[in-house]
């Protein structure tokens, strides 16, 4: 729990590894999944207030290779990160399903046979393949791989020493081990190991609660700061 630029409590729950009965602890690492793209968000802002990228710029000006069946209207790269872009919720294949993830040449390769399923603007519909293609404009712009620049911009300057965009090393001390369904005889199924490849930027990020307070102090801080300069108007 955090109030403005302090963290006020925190405390673990249960067992980061339920077999060795290992506690979890305040700074467990756990894989978030979808929290990644806040930050493949904030790169692109970054990006953006430096004057590197136009957010209403089409998809295309970053990525020219970009292509999909039945396209109902441009894409701009806003769309990306607010699932205004009526792409599909995924690249091609199972992967959320077999844990095998495709690198990013297989994901371009496969883009031109997926459908844009809905108009630009039109509705809401979350999207991974839409902010994965996010985090190709990242590299694209800053001309380095995208962890290396979440890494750079966003996880070292807040402090997050415990977060990984890149795939945690399998085994790491402080990873908790993952859990899935309940099985017959009342045990929790194992999780596999996933490194996410081309989905990374919508979902790899490894971290603790104690880094995630950082980064949410972090918004606050400009939340506060906005609203002191708007009361001196």
């Amino acid at each position: 729990m955090i109030h403005d630029q302090e963290v006020v409590w925190s405390k673990g729950f249960g067992y980061a590894d339920v077999e060795n009965e290992i506690a979890a602890a305040h700074d467990t690492i756990y894989r978030v999944a979808s929290i990644s793209k806040l930050f493949t968000s904030t790169t692109l802002m970054q990006l953006k207030e430096k004057g590197k990228l136009n957010l209403f710029d089409p998809v295309r000006d970053y990525l020219p290779w970009f292509d999909i069946k039945d396209e109902k209207g441009p894409i701009s790269v806003v769309n990306l990160v607010t699932h205004t872009s009526g792409l599909p919720r995924e690249a091609a294949g199972p992967y959320w399903t077999t844990n095998q993830f495709p690198e990013t040449e297989e994901l371009i390769k496969n883009l031109p046979g997926q459908t844009h399923t809905l108009p630009v603007w039109r509705k809401w519909k979350y999207s991974n393949l839409a902010v994965s293609l996010a985090g190709m404009i990242v590299e694209e712009v800053a001309g380095k791989r995208y962890e290396d620049y979440v890494k750079e911009n966003v996880l070292d300057p807040l402090g997050m020493s415990d977060s990984f965009m890149e795939t945690i090393p399998m085994g790491h001390p402080k990873l908790a081990k993952g859990y899935g369904r309940w099985l017959p005889d009342g045990s929790r199924e194992a999780s596999d190991f996933t490194d996410c490849k081309g989905i990374t930027p919508a979902a790899n990020l490894a971290t603790t609660v104690m880094d995630l307070a950082r980064f949410a102090m972090f918004q606050f801080r400009r939340i506060r700061r906005r609203a002191f300069l708007e009361a001196r108007l």
